[in-house]
């Protein structure tokens, strides 16, 4: 592949970049669908070096046919910090990001419609790759949730509410719209699209201060904690492939948005129930409607869209109709059971409240509440806790 990328680099000194840009597409879908599991180390070490090469001069060809138009665009920086996780996504890593892209294909166009609205830069429709994967239900050590990774503070002050039936940090649309609120308002503070994002990952404060004391606004000349750095050079690597999935060997499932139907409920109805009236298993249910906490639509939202997989509106409509009310919703008594459910957990040897509540999903105040502990953090092996789900 050498000679794609030696004849790319002439066309480009030459000034043919668009010649140039078609070798190294040339040269990236040949060593991208190479087998690195029987390459011994110095020819790994080789290759990784060629694909950065080529990667380099592609993006440069790229600058030069299509220059940025204004000064809001999202920039593209390509350096030794970015290039890293390039060659890592396209390499080592790439089982994982073939499972986020393909996931990112139900949202995608969600995600850029809203940042569009918000006259922001498509981009940033990469944030939810970094930060869970694309997936509803991801939660982190932090306890921050969903696709844009919100903690419950920072949630509440962007608008979504969560109680003890729904998680609005869950729902893809409503957590894309807070998610673009916060990032246009630390741009604003910031003025710079990484220091924006440095903040939206590592905290406004943290990142204001570091600007402050060192005395920079540059966030490549800034000393911050590891994950911001490395958060913004993975941002970036996203973007680049994402701007052309197929060149770094990913197939590209952007147009594989996720659609559905919506109906209106008018009492807290069972997902089992909805999902037998449509002919598709409950967990159908539950990924289309990641909001929801106790698989039932919420007693105290009504009515409630309800959304069910593309088409099947009608056929809900026609059986969920011909039951009777008391088929239909669930009862007080049943509310109750999902309102109240609990479990018991006995303390082990090497437990302690910030574990236990991690492992269970809850917060150690609660777990503290629910247990009368009033001094300090003490508890016992064999202790049991009684934790609230």
């Amino acid at each position: 592949m050498a000679h794609y990328h030696d004849s790319a680099e002439r066309f480009y000194n030459s000034g043919d970049y668009s010649q140039a840009a078609t070798l190294c597409d040339y040269a990236l879908k040949s060593l991208l669908s190479a087998d690195r599991s029987s390459m011994k180390s110095e020819e790994l070490d080789y290759y990784d070096k060629l694909i950065a090469s080529i990667c380099r001069l592609r993006l440069q060809s790229s600058y030069k046919l299509y220059p940025k138009k204004t000064e809001s665009d999202f920039p593209l920086v390509f350096n030794d910090r970015v290039e890293k996780w390039l060659v890592y996504y396209t390499g080592p890593g790439k089982v994982h990001f073939e499972k986020w892209l393909a996931r990112s294909g139900s949202y995608i166009s969600m995600f850029r419609e809203v940042l569009r609205d918000e006259n922001l830069p498509d981009e940033l429709a990469c944030v939810p790759i970094i930060e869970s994967g694309v997936y509803p239900f991801a939660v982190s050590r932090a306890q921050a949730v969903g696709l844009w990774q919100f903690v419950q503070p920072t949630g509440a002050i962007f608008g979504l509410t969560r109680n003890h039936w729904y998680d609005e940090r869950r729902d893809p649309v409503k957590s894309t719209k807070a998610a673009a609120r916060m990032l246009k308002e630390l741009r604003e503070k910031f003025g710079d699209w990484y220091l924006a994002l440095a903040a939206y990952n590592g905290g406004h404060n943290r990142v204001a201060a570091a600007v402050r004391k060192q005395g920079t606004d540059n966030f490549w000349d800034l000393y911050l904690p590891k994950e911001t750095e490395d958060y913004v050079p993975k941002i970036i690597a996203a973007a680049i492939i994402m701007k052309d999935p197929l060149v770094f060997g990913f197939s590209d499932g952007a147009n594989d948005y996720l659609e559905y139907d919506t109906v209106e409920v008018y009492g807290p109805v069972d997902f089992k129930l909805a999902a037998r009236c449509v002919g598709v298993s409950e967990k159908d249910i539950i990924a289309l409607n990641p909001e929801v906490s106790r698989q039932c639509t919420p007693p105290d939202m009504i009515p409630y869209p309800l959304k069910l997989p593309a088409g099947k509106s009608a056929a809900f409509i026609k059986k969920f109709s011909k039951l009777d009310d008391s088929d239909k919703y669930l009862s007080t008594k049943e509310l109750g059971a999902r309102e109240h459910k609990s479990v018991v957990y006995r303390v082990r040897r090497g437990d302690n409240l910030s574990t236990i509540a991690r492992k269970h999903k809850v917060s150690v105040t609660k777990l503290k509440q629910w247990n009368h502990i009033a001094r300090g953090d003490l508890i016992y092996p064999g202790q049991k806790l009684k934790i609230y789900r």
